[in-house]
């Protein structure tokens, strides 16, 4: 999205008015609109600068209007990188091709003759990538964009290529019929080559022998469906679970019979949701499919898609961002909050905000007694009545999302017809203008503060480089408003896991969940990854309580945190744990800073001069030899990585997490030396302490045995004796993952241990 950022601004404003003393006139306005009307009414002087924020912020929105045009299509720029995915297509760069195609797609205007010609070559690339399915669909985008008459031979003989390799006899003898009929219609100067390849394709169909050798798309994996079925009045949950309210735990989700760990409990689609700037050129902007080729929008060049049904559902929000989606998309999550509006329209956030009655029912329920139903009324009335907090929040925070909301709302109304589609019948703006939408806007934002869920994908890593152990690891894409899933409230130790179909949360049961218990949701801070007093900090700053979850109130899982910051004891060689601000990481005992204390003996010490030098030798041991892997010295930095190890040993515990992370950089230099056996050993020594950290069946486990069966399988190339281990290992891998994510997790991962 070329580096634009509306944040700078923001931040400069929030300054000047917390430091000119405005800010604290904020705290004294008491609704949104009372917020908004002043922030715009702010005029003051800072460091003898006038500083006006109505101004500031249009000054911001016109010089990125100017830049407008970077985004819009581009005839000139389609046909140059049609001419170079041509070139990288003749010298065999077939990826280089397909995404040279790829954005000569994007850029071409909906009428442009570069348009059919780009497509119908990137069928041919996919052809040639053997993704059949992918190369039929160009090559009908291509024709219904009005592909030169006398090139479609070509389309003709590669379609029935495709059928052919797609196993696909039926069709591919229709499209053979095609082809012969078309015979006539073919220039004078191909015939001779194009009567002698469907001659050629002829023969094949009659020897035809299937090969299967096609790979399995996104849409034929197995579907998420709730375990026994929906709940009658709180939609997108399972009917073994119910929604209850109280003053203790306010609205939440109980179980009201047994359920097993692995059942699909929560299956909801969004309300809204936003994809990541980052990723606007590699996932579809409506269901946030990673794509290999796009559909683009037919406006902007923004905006791509898997197809026209995503291209379609993305109107009621896209025919107003069109144009200025890297404007919009700059200010993080206030971009979902005005989403939100745009998919609900002016007159329903009226009719919720104003006249609906909430009094003698549950908040969010609807005249029918559903929560979260079909309609657009019922859907919406669930994000409206979810808690914004916005009074609990930091005055500068408040001040923050009013800005935003200013910009988000001064860009609608100056570059969209929002504003005058919203109108009513007697052409009054029912009090639209940039302070009520901006009010709105601004409530939203105070309420996915606390309710938005990110959406995140299984993707390799790409921190290892071309290293031989790949890593996998959890992406966040997309942010997006689940109104359902967020009547959960939080354990540090959830009895569930998220995951995601496309932009379907589904949610499973990590343990079994009894009649009665509560369905408990990690809301970021969880128990095996935070301390406790990083975990009270996060949520009482972002979700305004103190948890009293088990692993919040229980000593046994505050012993377990120590140990991750472990050294034995010099007093009596206990587990001694270290208590400074940091992770010591090598580097902080080093330093000074903290004190030990010894859970066996209960002493209190500040660390010696011996373990001072010795966490900064292996500290100093470690960088080394992550360098000498960088330059490619795999020998030396197997010596480097070793003598850390040895020297480490003698003071770290073995589960300290930073003396784990050097024993990891070892069996990544050890797999790329090519000394498998003793990688194995290496990261057998990492799996017993992940596995005593995380759980048997944690995701984090799951993702260290994925970079374990990588090795094996290279070690059991050469040695049969490790072949039973490794099926040992593939099986675990495929049970937790199933467990945690479900079947269609394998479409996210190529690893050769899945394959």
């Amino acid at each position: 999205m070329n580096g634009v950022s509306c944040q700078p601004l923001l931040d400069r404003l929030t300054f000047a008015l917390v430091k000119t003393g405005v800010i604290s006139d904020l705290s004294k306005k008491k609704t949104e609109l009372e917020k908004i009307k002043f922030c715009l009414g702010v005029e003051v002087t800072y460091s003898d600068v006038k500083i006006n924020v109505r101004g500031e912020i249009q000054n911001l929105l016109d010089v990125l209007y100017e830049k407008s045009e970077d985004h819009s299509k581009s005839e000139a720029l389609a046909l140059k990188a049609k001419n170079q995915g041509s070139k990288a297509y003749l010298k065999k760069k077939d990826r280089e091709a397909l995404n040279c195609f790829s954005e000569s797609i994007c850029l071409a205007p909906t009428e442009s003759s570069v348009l059919p010609l780009a497509l119908a070559n990137r069928s041919a690339v996919l052809y040639q990538m053997r993704r059949y399915k992918e190369a039929l669909q160009d090559m009908e985008w291509a024709e219904s964009a009005c592909y030169p008459a006398a090139l479609r031979h070509k389309l003709l003989v590669r379609r029935c290529r495709c059928y052919l390799s797609l196993d696909n006899i039926k069709k591919a003898k229709e499209v053979l019929e095609v082809c012969n009929n078309h015979v006539h219609l073919v220039p004078l100067e191909a015939k001779d080559k194009y009567e002698t390849e469907v001659a050629d394709l002829k023969q094949k169909i009659e020897n035809h022998v299937p090969t299967n050798s096609t790979i399995t798309p996104q849409e034929d994996l197995q579907q998420p469906s709730l375990y026994v079925g929906e709940n009658k009045t709180v939609k997108y949950i399972t009917n073994a679970f119910e929604m209850r309210e109280n003053d203790k735990f306010g609205r939440h989700i109980v179980a009201v019979e047994e359920v097993s760990k692995g059942c699909e409990v929560f299956v909801e689609k969004p309300y809204a949701a936003i994809l990541l700037p980052e990723h606007h050129k590699t996932h579809c902007h409506t269901c946030f499919s990673r794509l290999l080729t796009s559909f683009p929008c037919t406006g902007c060049r923004d905006a791509i898609f898997c197809n026209e049904e995503c291209r379609r559902a993305s109107r009621p929000w896209h025919q107003y961002e069109c144009g200025i989606l890297h404007i919009l998309s700059s200010v993080g999550i206030a971009h979902l909050a005005l989403r939100i509006l745009l998919i609900t329209g002016w007159k329903l956030n009226c009719y919720i905000r104003l006249e609906e009655v909430v009094e003698g029912k549950v908040a969010g329920f609807g005249e029918k007694g559903v929560y979260n139903g079909p309609d657009l009324i019922d859907k919406y009335r669930a994000v409206f009545h979810l808690l914004p907090h916005f009074n609990s929040c930091l005055l500068e925070d408040q001040l923050q999302y009013c800005l935003a909301a200013i910009l988000l709302a001064t860009a609608i109304s100056d570059k969209t017809n929002f504003i005058k589609e919203n109108m009513d019948e007697n052409g009054e703006k029912t009090d639209l203008d940039v302070p009520h939408l901006a009010s709105a806007v601004m409530r939203h934002i105070a309420q996915l503060v606390s309710n938005a869920h990110a959406i995140t994908q299984l993707m390799p890593s790409d921190s290892y480089g071309h290293s031989r152990v790949e890593q996998i690891k959890q992406i966040r894409v997309a942010s997006a408003i689940y109104p359902t899933a967020s009547m959960m409230n939080h354990s540090c130790k959830p009895n569930i896991i998220n995951s995601f179909y496309k932009d379907v949360l589904v949610i499973r049961t990590t343990e079994d969940i009894k009649p009665g218990d509560q369905v408990s949701n990690c809301y970021g801070p969880h128990y095996c990854r935070q301390t406790r007093e990083e975990r009270q900090e996060a949520l009482k700053q972002q979700y305004f309580f103190t948890c009293k979850c088990e692993p919040c109130t229980q000593p046994k899982y505050m012993k377990s945190e120590a140990s991750w910051s472990g050294f034995y004891c010099e007093n009596c060689g206990g587990p001694s744990s270290w208590m400074g601000n940091e992770d010591p990481g090598g580097c902080n005992a080093e330093n000074n800073e903290g004190v030990l204390l010894c859970l066996q003996c209960h002493r209190v010490q500040r660390p010696s001069a011996h373990l001072v030098y010795t966490c900064s030798r292996v500290n100093s041991l470690h960088e080394s030899g992550e360098e000498a892997i960088r330059k490619g010295n795999l020998p030396d930095a197997v010596s480097l990585l070793r003598n850390a190890i040895q020297i480490g040993s003698k003071v770290y515990l073995p589960e300290n997490q930073y003396f784990l992370r050097v024993r990891d950089t070892l069996a990544r230099a050890l797999a790329d030396s090519g000394d498998y056996e003793n990688c194995t050993l290496e990261l057998q020594e990492c799996l017993q302490f992940m596995e005593q950290r995380y759980g048997p069946e944690s995701i984090e486990l799951a993702h260290e045995f994925l970079k374990y069966s990588e090795v094996l399988e290279l070690t059991a190339a050469v040695n049969d004796r490790h072949q039973d281990e490794l099926r040992i290992v593939k099986k675990r891998i495929n049970d937790i993952f199933t467990l945690n994510y479900g079947p269609q997790w394998k479409i996210y991962l190529s690893t050769s241990a899945i394959k």
